[in-house]
């Protein structure tokens, strides 16, 4: 495995971790993991988004981008909807997977 791969196996788990933080703290109005985790996982997305953000305003800046004919919002809709409709039985599915229990 390259080490792009493994950076994104890793940025994978703490963007899964930090959504079900956020689940945590919005449903159940505390954290449920350690806060010292809980601030390196967004520690790993914060130092991501930077970078993509700086990466965007330089090509924006650029000219390398024509109009987008879509608005962004409705093609994210799109794709969570798809998402939404996603099973697996790995562990970071959040719509669950094929549980043999559930099965006669």
């Amino acid at each position: 495995m390259t080490g792009i791969n493994d950076e994104m196996d890793a940025l994978a788990v703490a963007a899964h971790g930090a959504i079900t933080d956020f689940s945590d703290v919005n449903v159940r109005g505390y954290l449920k993991e350690h806060p010292d985790l809980v601030e390196h996982r967004l520690d790993l997305l914060t130092d991501m988004v930077d970078h993509v953000r700086a990466t965007i305003s330089q090509e924006r800046a650029a000219g390398q981008w024509a109009q987008l004919p879509e608005c962004p919002r409705a093609d994210h809709i799109d794709q969570a909807a798809e998402y939404a409709e996603h099973t697996c039985c790995c562990p970071y599915c959040f719509h669950g997977g094929d549980n043999p229990l559930d099965h006669d």
